[in-house]
């Protein structure tokens, strides 16, 4: 009897060891795409940025324990920081879309934005690398500005990279299923990955690739990154940035990015000035750990000048705690940067939200806006 228990006992344990490293594997192991090796930012076995890279080789947990641990931590760029969290305006589904002659752009938090065009009759609905819940092991400090249940139809969502804080498979699920023709826009080498997650009808893009739909213009750019979703597939998906081009204006989105010559690259692919740069800020700190991947307030403003901008607004900050910077630092960290007018300046918002006004740093109109504020182009 003892012998049968036993048996029982072993039987149990093996089945349960054999499900947790199925679900173990499920949850960090994704399937590659065998024709990624034909791309031409594809050599040597992996995806290349245009600038050199070999300090994007992704972070490895023996790297972020001694961040984590060990420092060196970056002192204070702003004096008097708390940890108070960004103020959300809330909105409706009838706030984001842009009306007749005009795109709206809506910050959600984090890398999220909403970009709506109407141009005779026709609203095209576009999502910027959507999360609406939190990335595994971090928490989200902030909530979306309008309930994902409200939101109107989306017709692209587009994705800059593979990092879950970024490519968010449950989220990309609920948008599908909610938006039936819904077009999700990924990187090179992530066909095999959306079939196997059964993400609907997506494109993998090369660089240059655009996709049209009525008036707007969706292109995929450079960007200087990395990728990794799993435990064996680092740099094994590409990376990139997007322009939206609707109504002869142009509104462009980095992603994450570090800084590198490829903003030049896009101004010289684009041909002429970007409207409204939407430019990371956030996860910055520390500097000797962030600064190949990620770009802070002093960067964003040498890229705003590189693209040729019109006007920047900062994205990636403030939603997740990713970096040493607390929520509200990149912002104020910015800020501190710019001139501002005496009275407020809030041309081009939408809604309008008192004490949000235009900054200005060699040219370049810069908004410190919060989450759930809005731009009218």
């Amino acid at each position: 009897m003892e012998q049968r228990v036993q048996n029982i006992n072993m039987s149990f344990f093996l089945r349960a060891s054999i499900l947790s490293l199925a679900l173990f594997f499920s949850a960090f192991c994704f399937p590659l795409d065998p024709d990624r090796i034909k791309s031409p930012s594809y050599k040597e076995g992996r995806y290349h940025n245009i600038d050199p890279d070999e300090q994007l080789q992704g972070k490895s947990p023996i790297d972020i324990m001694k961040w984590k641990f060990f420092g060196p931590k970056d002192p204070p760029t702003v004096q008097g920081l708390t940890e108070e969290l960004p103020l959300v305006l809330e909105r409706t589904a009838k706030d984001l879309i842009a009306p007749e002659g005009k795109i709206r752009v809506v910050w959600f938090g984090h890398a999220t934005v909403w970009i709506s065009s109407t141009e005779n009759g026709k609203t095209v609905n576009v999502l910027t690398d959507p999360i609406f819940e939190s990335p595994i092991f971090v928490t989200r400090l902030v909530k979306l500005p309008i309930p994902k249940e409200a939101l109107p139809q989306v017709d692209f969502v587009v994705v800059s990279h593979a990092h879950r804080d970024h490519l968010d498979r449950d989220t990309l699920r609920f948008l599908k299923n909610k938006n039936p023709k819904l077009q999700i826009l990924l990187p090179s080498g992530m066909k095999s990955f959306s079939e196997s997650e059964d993400l609907g009808q997506t494109i993998s893009q090369e660089l240059g690739q655009a996709t049209i739909k009525d008036s707007v213009k969706i292109t995929f750019l450079p960007a200087h990154h990395w990728s990794r979703m799993g435990i064996s597939d680092t740099n094994q998906y590409f990376w990139g940035s997007y322009a939206f081009e609707s109504q002869n204006k142009i509104v462009y989105f980095a992603g994450d990015t570090g800084y590198s010559s490829h903003f030049k690259n896009i101004s010289e692919r684009l041909g002429k000035p970007v409207d409204l740069a939407l430019l990371p800020i956030g996860a910055y700190k520390p500097r000797w750990f962030m600064k190949y991947a990620h770009i802070g307030p002093e960067e964003a403003l040498l890229a705003s000048k590189d693209l040729n901008a019109k006007s920047f607004a900062p994205i990636h900050w403030g939603t997740f705690p990713l970096g040493d910077d607390l929520p509200q630092e990149p912002l104020l960290d910015l800020r501190q940067r710019l001139a501002f007018p005496e009275s407020p300046d809030i041309k081009g918002l939408y809604p309008l939200y008192t004490g949000i006004s235009w900054g200005v740093k060699d040219g370049v109109r810069i908004l410190p806006w919060t989450i759930g504020s809005g731009i009218d182009l």
